[in-house]
């Protein structure tokens, strides 16, 4: 039986070329999430949120039921959500000690519930979180808006 050989071909890249490319690379994607902050998870915020201690300046928000909430945020003032999933509550009422109480939890993960500082792209905290959901895209567009997507798989959310 007669077989062919191929040739093996050999592309020898330059240090040169990959060190450009993976500059570009990295400009690239960066250039993707200059506007984004993101959740620091911390216990501190965690234990504010379940002993009704949170930050007073803040404006409260929550996302999805009033009976059970996907996520509640406290946004810095200076900032604004404008937001049709996003509903505001006020800190200072039965309600919203209600809506702390019965956030959801995956039953999966049980006793998952965080808190998180959300900070903005330059790291400086601007807000909290607190949610069985671990991770949100936290955007922040001009005049300072802030858009805050939970990533929620398990509704067909941005994963899907």
């Amino acid at each position: 039986m007669n077989q062919q050989q191929t040739p093996i071909i050999r592309h020898r890249v330059s240090r040169y070329t990959l060190a450009v490319a993976v500059i570009l690379s990295a400009l690239l994607i960066s250039g993707c999430f200059e506007n984004y902050g993101r959740l620091k998870h911390t216990d501190g915020v965690t234990k504010a949120f379940q002993t009704y201690q949170v930050e007073p300046d803040y404006k409260y928000y929550y996302y999805g039921r009033t009976n059970m909430p996907y996520a509640i945020v406290g946004i810095d003032r200076t900032y604004h959500m404008r937001s049709r999933v996003w509903r505001e509550v006020d800190h200072d009422t039965e309600q919203f000690r209600k809506m702390i109480f019965w956030v959801w939890d995956d039953v999966r993960v049980p006793f998952h519930l965080s808190g998180a500082h959300i900070t903005d792209p330059g790291g400086k905290k601007v807000g909290i979180w607190y949610s069985g959901i671990w991770y949100a895209a936290v955007r922040f567009e001009e005049n300072n808006r802030i858009v805050i997507m939970p990533d929620m798989p398990f509704l067909g959310g941005p994963t899907r």
